[in-house]
């Protein structure tokens, strides 16, 4: 299932978005704040502290769900591993954080290379 233009300008619209990576039993891990971008209809999120985030080995083992203007939608992390992607992601960040704290850190290559693609289910 692919985002409606509607999500993704809202989501361009926002400067974060509410994740909820699953546990093993399916149950939202706590809400965690994230900034967000998009590339033409595609969603990305970076983990703060890289692959050893909590959230992020959570999400990409048990999926999870976010939530955008009160709406809930369960999704699939999908790991960028593709260099040209992750680069345009960071084009992404930089564009839409530029001179913001903690930028520096989201285009960092330990966060980059936790670059992920939210997955609608």
């Amino acid at each position: 299932m692919s985002w409606t233009r509607e999500i993704i300008n809202k989501i361009n619209q926002s400067t974060t978005i509410q994740n909820q990576p699953f546990d093993e039993n399916k149950t939202p891990l706590q809400d965690i704040p994230l900034w967000v971008v998009t590339i033409n209809n595609h969603i990305y999120l970076r983990a703060g502290k890289g692959k050893e985030s909590k959230w992020y080995q959570a999400g990409i083992k048990n999926g999870g769900q976010i939530k955008v203007d009160g709406q809930i939608f369960k999704i699939n992390y999908r790991p960028v591993t593709d260099k040209a992607e992750e680069q345009n992601v960071t084009k992404a960040y930089l564009e839409k954080y530029h001179g913001q704290y903690p930028i520096d850190m989201m285009i960092s290559p330990t966060c980059a290379n936790a670059t992920v693609e939210l997955i609608q289910r």
